[in-house]
């Protein structure tokens, strides 16, 4: 009885179903697997950091010298009585600010019934007045402080580096007590003829001026321990008046007098179209001196100097970290004397983690372009027509 029943069991139906079916379910599932097609893996044609480079190239820049400095007056006097007396007559341009000519009457200092006229030993401008109408003067009393109209200086301070970077020019004629000193086809002298540029420092929309540097002081500052430089500008305070504009022109800047005596008649002026505002003596300017000749140098952005003294260059899609000498550097650009050949792609955009032999892809490279392009039909083609069997081997 007992074995009939365990055979009943295992005909039953109800028990092989389950079994059979998990045994179907196992086969399908695995026939789905392998029938699975196998993805390509597509190439990787961004790989490597996209980097922004320059070509070197050789280049023959002038320098620019820039530095800084402050106007002081070309010429400064004092103006002394020579007698004592009463002052019975004071010009109107013995005045602080206000302007006057060579030769101009000043001031009478009466003696006895008679007087003593003072007049203006040079063009200027009256700093500072130190003596009214009626005043009692003795001999040697400072009267007024005057100032030259026709120059002003600016002293520049350069270090002492930079002496070198000025070009080397000299006056056509040497002053009779310069002191030089010939060596071969060198001449060396505290003497100068070089252009200019000076504007007022921390204003952009101010006036300009051209200058012409004359000579070096041969004596170091206290501080900081600076060479000195004295340049020139003509007519800093703007007040010649160019022939050519019309009388309310004139009249408006209260010089109609000047222009019907002719007393700019024959002068050369300069175009003053940029000039807006004097030049203020004690103001602090800017100056920017064309410097010498660099030759077959290569000039860089600043920003593509690493580490005061390296660059970054592609080689084979690499990054190679290269040490170069360094002629010259100005506030935008660096000039390159070695470790660089001509052709060489010299990267300029910042990269994070830069290591030599990093992966890079240079920006606007139509050759990786180009493939890439192709290389998209090709698969596009491919996979229309079923193809896939024939890349994968």
């Amino acid at each position: 009885l007992t074995e009939l029943i365990m055979w009943k069991k295992i005909f039953n139906l109800k028990f092989w179903l389950p079994i059979l079916l998990l045994g179907m379910g196992a086969g399908i599932t695995m026939t789905l697997l392998k029938s699975k097609p196998t993805a390509r893996k597509k190439p990787n044609f961004q790989r490597g950091k996209l980097v922004e480079v320059i070509e070197a190239e050789f280049s023959n820049p002038q320098i620019e010298v820039r530095s800084n400095g402050r106007v002081r007056p070309g010429k400064k006097v004092v103006l002394s009585a020579r007698i004592g007396g009463e002052v019975i007559w004071i010009s109107d341009k013995l005045s602080e600010g206000s302007v006057f000519k060579k030769g101009d009457p000043l001031l009478s200092i009466g003696i006895r019934q008679s007087q003593s006229r003072l007049k203006a030993p040079f063009d200027g401008v009256v700093q500072m007045k130190n003596v009214d109408l009626g005043q009692y003067v003795n001999p040697g009393t400072q009267l007024a402080t005057i100032l030259g109209s026709d120059f002003a200086e600016v002293v520049i301070d350069l270090p002492m580096s930079r002496l070198d970077w000025l070009p080397k020019q000299f006056p056509k004629e040497l002053p009779a007590n310069s002191t030089k000193k010939v060596t071969g086809k060198s001449t060396t002298t505290n003497q100068y003829q070089i252009p200019a540029f000076i504007t007022l420092a921390g204003i952009s929309s101010a006036s300009s001026w051209p200058a012409v540097v004359k000579r070096q002081l041969l004596e170091l500052t206290p501080r900081g321990m600076m060479v000195q430089l004295i340049a020139e500008v003509r007519d800093p305070f703007q007040l010649k008046i160019p022939l050519g504009q019309n009388d309310k022109e004139i009249a408006g800047n209260g010089a109609i007098e000047i222009k019907k005596k002719g007393m700019f008649k024959g002068e050369i002026r300069e175009k003053a179209e940029n000039f807006k505002i004097p030049l203020f003596i004690g103001a602090f300017v800017d100056v920017k001196i064309p410097g010498r000749q660099l030759a077959d140098v290569i000039r860089i952005p600043a920003k593509a100097l690493r580490d005061r003294d390296t660059v970054w260059v592609v080689v084979n899609k690499e990054l190679q970290i290269r040490n170069v000498k360094i002629a010259h550097i100005d506030l935008d650009n660096v000039y390159l004397s070695g470790g660089v050949k001509i052709g060489e792609k010299i990267i300029i955009s910042p990269i994070k983690g830069a290591s030599k032999g990093l992966k890079v892809r240079v920006f606007g490279d139509k050759k990786i372009d180009a493939e890439k392009i192709t290389k998209g039909r090709g698969k596009k083609k491919d996979r229309s027509k079923g193809n896939w069997k024939k890349h994968t081997k």
